[in-house]
């Protein structure tokens, strides 16, 4: 892994000026303020924009195509009581966009019923997910999904029901032969933000409803808006533009006046205070383990209950300790096997065994993270996922797209993919080499981590700690910075954890955690210089984190 600064160093910058003026405006660090100048804070308007946000902020959402036609029907559904269903997605995104859909739906009285797939049924809206539906149903609503469920839409029209699609995911085909289109992503896409979550698609049809109603809808907004938040940064939206206003006010309500469940939740959790962090390592993990081995229904279930009970929380808690020792055990198996088998030295690695599917995702990624390789994970059903290497531009939907003869299905982007393939073990032999020949005609892979400055572990000033939570959500788009500590002597160390599995250094009375990196004890006995690359920890407000460590002689 390369370690390379932003940028110029801010003592040297041609904009220090500028940016030591933009930091006493707002009163900020100004290393802090380097690092949102860089990310297009360039001036007084912009960062006004950045740290004041209000529902003002969000976009008319009838500059959505479609967005006019798919109210109109919603509403002579609501006249006429007809039977209305959410048809929704199994992660995290999917599961608060049907939450969204649904409570606004049950404001206006509607008969409303939702399904999200189990993971076995595979993604998106089916022709046999059709067929299942009731036949008083008239009118369907896709969530985060029905982009490109051409064949759905074929069944739908035959037995005589209305589809309406809301969706965020590209559209790689023609449009859906449905009756509305909601998708930022649209070939002709007339909306100023194109990077909405499914959340946040879902939010935008609901503020059209309240507004077509008359409703005050920025006060029916800030009941929905929380799950729009938990999608957005889920499922690793850019957090810029509509999803920082999003984000921001959602935030905002779950730490001064939260959501019944999610109060709840945060108090089985002992949560005091949410940021993205704790969204993306704590809360999204728990309602995504549902989909991964599980029914996400049931997390449906409990978000729209006005009551539900500790027994019901604690059952998606515990299902996600489920979730993470699954995928201990089968990612120690895997890993140990492409050590013993050198296929660390491939150019992808590929690996099918008798993997969870729903977890493939999470053990590509744990994968591509360790060896710093692109990783494709394919289960004895068939199923696989595709994770590239962060901060590189290797696209593994490209590697996949060339040999694209071998599957059934496929689908992705430049850094996550998922496939379907026949279970032939000379068919995926051959799949294996076409995808090491596919994998030469991309960059080389040199994965950056880029730092923001150079500051001593030792030396860190704390009171940055306030000023980096005002900066809040981080995320895609908008990381949190980095800060280089120089080789230092470490005096203090350990390993701790279940199976100290985790590092814990101690410089000057400052802690630094590395997940993770527990191994590292050994080494440190012998040879206690490091260096690393950290960032504040913000929930602590206390202590560290390390992104990257290494070891200097």
């Amino acid at each position: 892994m390369n370690w390379i600064p932003f940028d110029t160093p801010l003592e040297n910058h041609p904009k220090k000026d500028l940016i030591t003026y933009l930091a006493r405006q707002f009163c900020i660090e100004p290393i802090l303020m380097h690092h949102l100048y860089i990310h297009g804070l360039t001036n007084y308007e912009k960062m006004s924009k950045f740290f004041f946000h209000s529902m003002n902020d969000l976009h008319d959402p009838f500059l959505m195509n479609d967005m006019k036609k798919a109210i109109v029907r919603i509403i002579k559904a609501l006249k006429q009581k007809e039977k209305i269903f959410i048809y929704g997605d199994y992660d995290v995104d999917g599961i608060t966009s049907t939450t969204i859909m649904y409570k606004a739906l049950k404001y206006f009285k509607a008969d409303v019923h939702y399904r999200l797939p189990i993971r076995s049924e595979g993604y998106g809206l089916s022709p046999q997910a059709i067929e299942k539906v009731p036949n008083n149903v008239s009118l369907i609503i896709t969530v985060d999904n029905g982009s490109s469920a051409h064949p759905a839409m074929e069944v739908a029209k035959r037995r005589g029901i209305d589809v309406i699609v809301t969706d965020h995911h590209e559209v790689l085909g023609p449009h859906p032969d449905c009756l509305a289109f909601i998708n930022p992503k649209r070939h002709d896409n007339t909306y100023p933000f194109p990077h909405l979550s499914g959340a946040g698609v879902a939010l935008k049809v609901v503020q059209a409803l309240f507004m077509a109603g008359k409703f005050p809808w920025q006060k029916h907004i800030c009941d929905l808006i929380e799950f729009a938040a938990l999608g957005t940064i889920a499922d690793l939206m850019p957090l810029e533009g509509e999803n920082r206003t999003i984000c921001k006010i959602g935030l905002y309500f779950m730490n001064c006046k939260p959501n019944h469940v999610l109060k709840k939740l945060f108090e089985l959790l002992n949560i005091k205070h949410v940021d993205s962090s704790t969204i993306g390592f704590q809360i999204a993990p728990i309602f995504n383990s549902c989909g991964r081995i599980d029914d996400s229904n049931k997390a449906v279930d409990i978000l729209i209950n006005p009551s539900p009970t500790k027994e019901e929380l604690y059952s998606l808690i515990n299902l996600n300790k489920k979730r993470q020792q699954i995928t201990k055990e089968q990612f120690q198996h895997i890993e140990k096997q492409i050590i013993e088998n050198k296929w660390y030295k491939q150019n992808v690695i590929v690996v099918c065994d008798d993997f969870d599917n729903g977890i493939i995702g999470i053990i590509a990624a744990k994968i591509a993270n360790k060896f710093k390789k692109p990783a494709i994970v394919i289960s004895y059903t068939g199923t696989g996922s595709a994770r590239s290497v962060n901060g590189t531009d290797f696209s593994i939907i490209n590697v996949i797209k060339k040999c694209s003869h071998f599957l059934t299905k496929y689908g992705g982007h430049q850094a996550a993919a998922g496939l379907s393939i026949k279970l032939d073990f000379d068919h995926i032999n051959a799949f294996k080499e076409a995808i090491q020949l596919a994998a030469l005609d991309e960059p080389p892979l040199k994965p950056e981590l880029k730092y923001i400055s150079k500051i001593p572990l030792h030396q860190f000033p704390m009171h940055i700690f306030d000023d980096l939570s005002v900066l809040e959500p981080f995320g895609m788009a908008f990381p949190k910075p980095l800060f280089y500590c120089s080789p230092l002597a470490i005096k203090q160390f350990q390993a701790f954890g279940k199976n100290n599995d985790h590092l814990k250094l101690t410089a000057n009375k400052k802690e630094a955690i590395a997940f993770f990196k527990g191994g590292y004890v050994t080494k440190l006995q012998a040879q206690s210089l490091a260096e690393f690359l950290y960032t504040p920890n913000c929930l602590t407000k206390r202590n560290f984190l390390i992104q990257d460590l290494r070891l200097v002689k």
